[in-house]
């Protein structure tokens, strides 16, 4: 059993960041792992991170400021700054209107973790001048995806071998943002794909990403990054975007040809329905997400590092945000909308834990 979360946030920076810890408070493990002070940064790390924050991130300095002081703890100890500034595994895909069966633009995600670094937690933010944004949180103050109330949409996989702050983790060739730093900042800060990618062009990414953004005008493009290169790839004819958790766009590849057996599996699996429909639905991708892999996305491998925390279909041309928690059909599919404030509360949700094969990670 899991307990999943909704929060709505609204204020300025600051108020948020302490409503934030407030409700942190009365959850005792997230209480547990954000009070806990993960040591990664020393004093002069942490004042680089804060730069680099309130260059690319404007108002996240003030956000962990008051979360820090309602629970009154040394800002500097607050976890997310260890785990931002420098894992996860995940499948996306992105139809096109005219691949569409409603005529929308659609982005789906899967999203494979364990299930104790995962906050469980969907939330709307609208911070006073920034864009309101519906997405789910990790680490409390990042987005692991989300849309926004323009109607710009981002997802995410991670690209290669997971870069990070944990032990076993690839070290990142550049000091720079964690993805769901870089997301957030494009929900708040963007409002097409245009601006995303003008955003993106020298924003310093440690995270080697896989990032799809789109905007109910029907632009959309794929993002790769790989040790500080950046590449980007347009929607195309095929009428779809899809990436895993390896080098897709050919001028990347030379800098990381590893690829991971079950993440080409996965890939083809996606481009096989894409490719096998003349149309795709929301029920095609969810379906497909909730199938288990080899012939779907889902798995429940969550010792193994890769069980299914959350399944996600965006309807960027609606604003809306479809989600089912832990890969299981029988916790029913939660639509919600960007233009909706959240009720909040918590949610009780089932959760099954299997073991990887031990050709998994071949």
């Amino acid at each position: 059993m899991i307990y999943t979360k909704t929060m709505e946030l609204a204020g300025s920076s600051y108020e948020i960041g302490k409503r934030l810890g407030n409700l942190t408070a009365t959850i005792p493990p997230l209480m547990a792992s954000q009070a806990s002070g993960f040591q990664g940064l020393d004093k002069e790390q942490v004042q680089k991170a804060i730069t680099c924050f309130d260059r690319w991130c404007p108002g996240l300095s003030e956000e962990l400021e008051g979360f820090a002081d309602a629970l009154s703890i040394d800002p500097v100890k607050v976890t997310f700054y260890a785990m931002t500034y420098l894992v996860p595994r995940c499948s996306q895909m992105l139809v096109s209107p005219q691949k569409s069966t409603n005529g929308h633009t659609l982005l789906a995600r899967n999203y494979e973790f364990n299930h104790n670094f995962d906050d469980f937690a969907l939330v709307r933010t609208g911070i006073e001048g920034k864009y309101t944004h519906l997405g789910t949180g990790v680490t409390l103050f990042g987005r692991d995806e989300g849309i926004n109330e323009c109607g710009l949409a981002v997802t995410m996989s991670s690209c290669g071998l997971p870069v990070g702050a944990l032990e076993k983790m690839r070290r990142p060739a550049l000091a720079g943002l964690q993805y769901w730093a870089a997301i957030r900042a494009l929900l708040e800060n963007c409002k097409d794909v245009e601006e995303a990618l003008a955003y993106l062009k020298d924003m310093p990414i440690a995270f080697n990403v896989n990032l799809t953004v789109a905007d109910k005008a029907g632009n959309a493009a794929l993002i790769e990054t790989m040790d500080g290169r950046m590449a980007v790839q347009k929607l195309g004819e095929a009428g779809y975007l899809a990436a895993t958790n390896h080098v897709v766009i050919p001028e990347l590849k030379a800098y990381e040809p590893f690829v991971m057996g079950h993440s080409a599996k996965r890939l083809e699996v996606v481009e096989q329905m894409m490719d096998d429909k003349d149309k795709i639905s929301m029920d095609d991708l969810k379906e497909l997400q909730l199938r288990h892999y080899p012939e779907g996305l889902c798995s429940h491998y969550y010792e193994d590092f890769f069980g299914t925390t959350k399944s996600i279909v965006m309807d960027v041309t609606s604003g809306t945000l479809d989600i089912c928690w832990a890969g299981l059909e029988k916790n029913g599919w939660q639509s919600y909308k960007v233009s909706e404030p959240l009720a909040e509360g918590l949610m009780p949700k089932d959760i099954e834990m299997k073991r990887a094969p031990k050709d998994f990670f071949g």
